[in-house]
């Protein structure tokens, strides 16, 4: 029976990663079924690099800068930071060709103790945060849009939705992938075209005083560069999804370094030329006090009717990149229980008998003695043909809906940013022992990045 692990997120087949003692297993048929080739990894990195971040980050880069320059720079410096971070997984991708992230890289390289820290990590804390803030970025814009103030109340309502959709077996395909990445670029395309604009024709510059939502200004000092910095970084964030679908990409070798380059050369120019816009239109105390900057923008421009159209349109490349997250969490959740690194509820198989899988589950209980109290906790969940990790979606769903009800926008970027740290690091550090051991199963000729940006992006995240 096919795991989470050796199956690929969008095909069947993919080659093998790791037995759960670290061993690692290659299938030479299912090396054939790699479906991605190079344009599809693109849109699907770039489709969630250009996200809810780039309408988020701005204010709360300017409310930790003190003027129009250093946040630029703190733009900049962030940028290439995460490009330096994206080459490291750009080797590890080469090296480990296989479906599951982080959790993966540091398993195989320095053993389960540390591959369970990076999963806990990656499933309590980074991936229902993320989907925290994007639930609550949506909800800002649907509520100041449609005027309503149960912020939260919204926020839980996406998040049900695009559970109930992952549940359904729904899910984007490459077709649908390339739209929503087409309606991303168009979105920041606008607020790109209309910036320059007004720097090339003055007298296109809005007039002051429209009512827009508004938040008081935080009290910012020179010490808090740091937190604007990580806020740049999380904008930047979603090059690492390729590793969780590198099981899928045709001839990664060459693709994984191609993909993950030119999706930080495009992002970057984009966000960079997406602030230049919004200073050119707004006045730097504007862009800070704004809890939608984008709607903002849109509003000077458009008018409040069409600042709701795209609010609209906005909401649904948002959503589009929330539901490739949750699809993403659930199945890291879900390779997590079949390494044991989770109870085994958290996964879900057929709906059929399966002598394999109950002694899977006996020998679980036998191992963790403590687990008999809660024998339930020790037997997979049965749904269908156990394509659908429908109690690993669940689980993480409502881990996302508490940290909803937990912080804010702003508090949950600067949480996750500390999340961050401990488990990419560790990633990016294995890169260090498979240039001295050969990888099983890996590529004999990989991707070989600069040691510069593995000990910089260290140091980085020591700070």
């Amino acid at each position: 029976m096919a795991s989470s692990v050796t199956t690929p997120l969008l095909t069947d087949d993919a080659l093998s990663p790791l037995s759960p003692q670290g061993k690692h297993h290659a299938n030479s048929t299912a090396i054939k079924k790699r479906l991605l080739n190079f344009w599809d990894g693109l849109a699907l990195t770039i489709g969630i690099q250009i996200g809810s971040g780039i309408f988020i980050s701005p204010a709360l880069v300017a409310r930790n800068t003190s003027s129009e320059l250093p946040a630029l720079v703190v733009w900049t410096v962030g940028g290439l930071l995460a490009w330096a971070c994206a080459a490291c997984y750009s080797e590890m991708g080469t090296r480990l060709p296989v479906n599951g992230g982080p959790q993966e890289y540091v398993a195989h390289c320095f053993g389960d103790l540390l591959g369970f820290m990076a999963s806990w990590g990656c499933i309590f804390g980074i991936k229902p945060c993320s989907a925290a803030i994007l639930a609550l970025f949506i909800a800002d814009y649907v509520c100041g849009a449609a005027e309503f103030e149960f912020r939260s109340l919204v926020a839980l309502g996406v998040i049900a939705l695009v559970t109930a959709v992952n549940c359904t077996g729904n899910r984007l395909s490459n077709v649908s992938t390339k739209i929503l990445l087409a309606c991303k670029i168009i979105s920041v395309g606008f607020v790109i075209v209309m910036g320059f604009a007004v720097l090339l024709f003055p007298s296109l510059s809005p007039p002051p005083g429209v009512d827009a939502p508004r938040e008081p200004p935080a009290q910012a000092d020179s010490g808090s560069y740091t937190d604007g910095l990580v806020a740049a970084m999380w904008a930047y964030s979603g090059w690492e999804v390729l590793s969780f679908v590198g099981g899928d990409l045709q001839n990664p070798s060459r693709n994984v370094p191609r993909v993950i380059n030119m999706s930080m050369v495009i992002v970057l120019a984009f966000t960079l030329f997406a602030n230049v816009a919004y200073f050119s239109a707004l006045s730097f105390d504007e862009v800070a006090r704004s809890t939608a900057v984008g709607l903002t923008f849109s509003e000077y421009f458009l008018g409040r009717a069409g600042s709701i159209i795209y609010a609209v349109a906005i909401c649904l490349s948002s959503l589009g990149t929330l539901n490739v997250k949750t699809f993403a969490a659930g199945r890291l959740t879900q390779a997590a229980a079949e390494r044991g690194y989770l109870p085994l509820l958290m996964k879900t198989v057929a709906n059929v008998s399966d002598e394999h899988d109950e002694s899977d589950g006996n020998s679980l209980l036998e191992v963790q003695p403590a687990q008999s109290i809660f024998g339930f906790l020790g037997r997979p969940a049965r749904l269908g043909d156990g394509s659908i990790p429908l109690s690993a979606i669940l689980f993480n769903s409502l881990l996302a809906s508490a940290f909803v009800l937990a912080g804010d926008i702003s508090s949950l970027i600067s949480f996750m940013g500390k999340m961050y740290r401990p488990s990419m690091t560790g990633a990016e550090l294995t890169l260090l022992l498979p240039r001295h051991c050969r990888i099983r199963g890996g590529f004999p000729h990989p991707h070989r990045t600069f040691v510069f940006a593995t000990r910089l992006e260290s140091q980085r995240r020591e700070r």
